[in-house]
Formats: C-alpha cells, sequence, structure tokens
C-alpha cells in the first residue's frame, strides 16, 4: 500500500510539472546569492501554493501543507563549479520521505 501510495504520489506531481513551472523553469537559473535564489523560490511557490492546494487535495490539506512541501522540494544549493546559487528539485526525495507518509 505504502508503495502504490509513493507511485501515485509520484506520478500526480510529475503531471502537476506545468503547475510547478516556475521552479522547473529555473533550475538552470544561476543567482549571484543565495538571498536572491532563496527569494526567487519564495516567489515561485507564493505562486503556485493555491493551484496545487486546490489541484491535489488528497495531498494538501492547507496551505501549510503545500508551503512545507515546496520548502524542503526546491532548495537552493551552491553550486562551486560554476560560482552560484542553483534551485535544486528534490520533489522524488521527498514523495518518498518519511515526513511525506506521516502526513494526515
Amino acid at each position: 500500500m505504502r508503495l502504490a501510495t509513493i507511485t501515485f504520489a509520484l506520478a500526480a506531481t510529475a503531471l502537476a510539472t506545468p503547475a510547478l513551472a516556475n521552479h522547473i523553469l529555473n533550475l538552470d537559473t544561476p543567482y549571484a546569492s543565495r538571498g536572491a535564489c532563496e527569494a526567487a523560490v519564495a516567489q515561485f511557490s507564493a505562486e503556485d501554493r493555491e493551484m496545487l492546494l486546490d489541484r491535489f487535495p488528497t495531498f494538501f490539506h492547507r496551505n501549510g501543507d503545500v508551503a512545507s512541501f515546496l520548502t524542503r522540494a526546491f532548495t537552493c544549493e551552491f553550486e562551486s563549479a560554476e560560482q552560484a546559487w542553483f534551485i535544486h528539485d528534490h520533489r522524488g526525495e521527498i514523495l518518498a520521505s518519511e515526513w511525506f507518509q506521516r502526513k494526515p
């Protein structure tokens, strides 16, 4: 049952890629500072939060659920080879995580 839930969640999130376009389309965008990257992620999350809540009521019951998911799923990480900050996509890891499985 747990594997089916994870598989369904991964499929649903994959279908939501256009909904998460703000994050996805900016994975290759370099940011000069962590602050600039975090500000972009926060803006993208704010723009997508309501739609995700409406589109996936099985996974998200409140705005806070969506906000927590997006905060964990899209992180800013420094890439020394590029000497810049980039948004990294961790949706698969988060959907398979114990944190997500414990959600009511």
